[in-house]
């Protein structure tokens, strides 16, 4: 149309020097707003009016709004008076689309003078649908009907313009056509609701086979946008459920290792038919004769806990009488099962060697394989092979000796048995030292007395009123005392282990610092009696020497004779005199006794010298 009137324009003598731009379509989804564009064109400035219009589906144009003098107004009486508007440039606004205002919109300009032109554009509306819905049909679908079943429908409601639907297996498209056919086609319908919007419904009808036994299908409804753009829906997914007749059947056993004893073992039958057959599981005896099993309804039958007698054949038959005959519907397996006999220890029990013996250990052991046999005591390896030989035994060696037998190739299948050796012997004395240095007299000391032995040895110590706290390990006992150091007691504390095969004594000899010499440190006894003698001497000699000051001191005064003290004379004081003739003549006296007792007048010469 603009070329038109572009041309009509050229022409000689036309007076319709006006042109209308217009775009050729609007496209708006339902609700929005719609903006209606026009741009006219002129020779000069002239003064023009404007008016937009509709042209609806029976071809009857009638005007919505005009500019006229700089104004604009709405007409009364169409379907959009109440929601039209003109813009100043020209454009006309509409609100709230819905499908049946899907017209030609016309703007047309008259410029006088210049003449008239006009340009319409078509408003197309765009509806989402809602989400897609499905139905599918439940019934057993038989891979042996000759024509397609139904399989299921999906339908689009309340969407504009009209969508489309496809079918989809595992994500994959199905490209099913409209045309009739033995394996696969959809049947489509689309009705146009009161409202303008369009539902759609497709039909998807296949030829199923195995392979579908697991397929997921789906449609998907795919519907436009403006501007060229689409966008999709999808349904959830479905399976279908189908009848077909065993082909195979297997019989497989769970776990699938080697079996062992106390195993938890499943032997599961299973066959392609659907719905799955009944299922015969037998096991066939030596004799020829078969034991009847009870598996479960999906074929599977359980051992909680097998045992060697469950070793043997079994079979397994699915019981589809819809198969042809040709197809074998039975499978057998072998089914075997390793174990361990008990092993055999030679000591077993409980075994008492005396310290210093020697005691061999065997071990025998078989089973449904050849076992690997160890020696161990704890987790140390003592020997890998079925023999250990316990030399020169001390109590260390008391314990519990086990020998584990295994099979390499049988993961988990395993054996012990334990024998336990309880060394006896007399009592042996830890190593504590018997010599103990204490700083001082009175200072707090513990001394600890260990010993090992069996039967487990009592230690008790001397002085017996020392109180020992005792603990036990094993073979071994260890007991300790408090004592607070004095010299009664630095060679007389003693500990004694004993038990009922013999005893021992530890004397402990206790060495106090601080009263021995830094060169010779003496015992506590001797320190303590050179320092009683030292303070006895030190006394004496004191007395002593009292004593000779006294006699020098009477000698000096005169008051002591010595020598001829009849000539010398006497002190002034009569009493004085009277008390030295007093004396003078009481010690003659008792010299003169002395002398005759010592054989009368023998001596000769006159009278001795005194002092």
């Amino acid at each position: 149309m603009d070329i038109m009137l572009l041309l009509l324009a050229l022409l000689p003598g036309c007076l319709c020097a006006v042109t209308v731009t217009v775009p050729p379509t609007v496209e708006v989804e339902f609700g929005h707003e719609a903006v209606f564009t026009c741009k006219p064109t002129f020779r000069g400035t002239p003064k023009y009016s404007l008016e937009w219009s509709y042209t609806d589906q029976e071809g009857q144009r009638t005007r919505i709004a005009t500019y006229t003098d700089g104004k604009t107004s709405v007409s009364p009486g169409t379907p959009f008076t109440s929601r039209a508007a003109m813009r100043s440039d020209n454009s006309l606004i509409i609100n709230d689309i819905r499908v049946k205002d899907e017209n030609e919109f016309t703007c047309r300009v008259s410029a006088g003078t210049e003449g008239t032109g006009e340009d319409s554009t078509q408003l197309k509306v765009f509806v989402s649908p809602s989400s897609p819905e499905l139905s599918v049909n439940n019934q057993v679908l038989s891979i042996t009907e000759p024509i397609a079943a139904e399989v299921g429908t999906c339908i689009s409601r309340n969407s504009y313009p009209a969508p489309t639907i496809e079918w989809y297996r595992n994500q994959a498209p199905l490209n099913a056509g409209t045309e009739k056919t033995a394996d696969l086609y959809a049947s489509s319908r689309t009705t146009t609701e009161a409202s303008g919007l369009f539902t759609v419904s497709s039909t998807l009808f296949l030829k199923p086979t195995k392979a579908d036994i697991d397929a997921q299908f789906s449609c998907k409804i795919v519907f436009p946008l403006p501007g060229g753009a689409t966008s999709h829906m999808e349904s959830k997914e479905f399976a279908l459920s189908l009848h077909y007749y065993t082909e195979n059947v297997k019989l497989i056993v769970l776990p699938n290792q080697p079996l062992k004893e106390g195993d938890r073992v499943t032997l599961q039958c299973e066959a392609d038919g659907n719905p799955a057959p009944t299922y015969l599981l037998q096991k066939k005896k030596v004799d020829g004769s078969v034991d009847d099993l009870n598996p479960s309804s999906n074929g599977s039958y359980v051992f909680q806990n097998v045992a060697r007698e469950d070793a043997g054949t079994y079979t397994c038959e699915a019981l589809d009488f819809d198969s042809p005959e040709d197809i074998e519907l039975k499978k057998e397996i072998d089914v075997e099962i390793h174990y361990l006999n008990p092993l055999s220890l030679i000591p077993s029990g409980q075994v008492r060697p005396s310290v210093g013996d020697d005691v061999p250990l065997t071990c025998i052991g078989d089973g449904s394989e050849r076992p690997d046999l160890v020696w161990k005591k704890g987790n140390v390896l003592l020997s890998s092979s079925n023999r250990h030989r316990l030399r020169n035994l001390t109590y260390t060696d008391s314990g519990v000796y086990t020998c584990e037998a295994t099979v390499p190739s049988v993961p988990g299948l395993r054996k012990e048995e334990r024998v336990t050796i309880i060394v006896e012997g007399p009592p042996e004395l830890g190593p504590e030292s018997e010599s103990v240095e204490v700083p001082s007299e009175g200072h707090m000391l513990t001394l600890s007395c260990s010993a090992t032995g069996y039967p487990e040895p009592e230690i008790s110590w001397h002085p017996a009123e020392l109180k020992p706290s005792q603990t036990v390990s094993g073979t071994g006992v260890r007991s300790e005392v408090a004592v607070k150091v004095t010299s009664k007691l630095i060679n007389d504390i003693s500990c004694t282990a004993k038990n009922t095969l013999g005893s021992k004594e530890k004397k402990f000899k206790l060495n106090i610092l601080s009263m021995v010499a830094p060169s010779t440190p003496p015992s506590q006894e001797q320190s303590g009696g050179s320092s009683t003698a030292i303070i006895a001497v030190v006394v004496c000699v004191l007395l002593l020497l009292l004593v000779v000051a006294l006699f020098y001191f009477l000698q000096k005064k005169g008051k002591l004779a010595c020598g001829r003290s009849e000539k010398q004379p006497l002190s002034q004081d009569p009493a004085s005199a009277e008390l030295a003739v007093e004396l003078k003549s009481e010690k003659r006296n008792e010299q003169h006794g002395l002398l005759s007792s010592r054989g009368g007048g023998g001596g000769g010469g006159g009278p001795a010298a005194e002092c």
